[in-house]
């Protein structure tokens, strides 16, 4: 009987967590002037330039990862604080990358 309680407990230590996923409570817009730049958000590719600017994104509030990454400019790294319920607007200006430098 003691081992079959210890052997409970052992499995009910062992059972994975539910993770709480928080639903986005806030907007974020992202502009750029290269078209063709790749926009990321916290390391997960949501579109290029042209698709994503000018419409909110939802996002979850807290400090958001945004990258946005064009061959031969620079790549552009921001850690945007988003308040909850807040619109924030982004706008990332890339710089072209000098001639004869890697990436140019």
């Amino acid at each position: 009987m003691i081992r079959a309680l210890a052997f409970c407990a052992l499995l009910v230590g062992c059972a994975p967590t539910a993770q709480v996923v928080r639903k986005p409570d806030a907007s974020l817009f992202v502009e750029c002037a290269v078209p063709t730049a790749r926009v990321y958000l916290d390391d997960q590719f949501i579109g290029r330039a042209s698709e994503v600017g000018g419409r909110p994104l939802a996002v979850r509030s807290g400090t958001l990862r945004v990258e946005v990454r064009a061959d031969g400019y620079f790549t552009s790294y921001r850690d945007v604080p988003v308040a909850p319920g807040a619109r924030e607007r982004l706008l990332v200006d890339l710089r072209h990358v000098p001639p004869g430098e890697p990436g140019g």
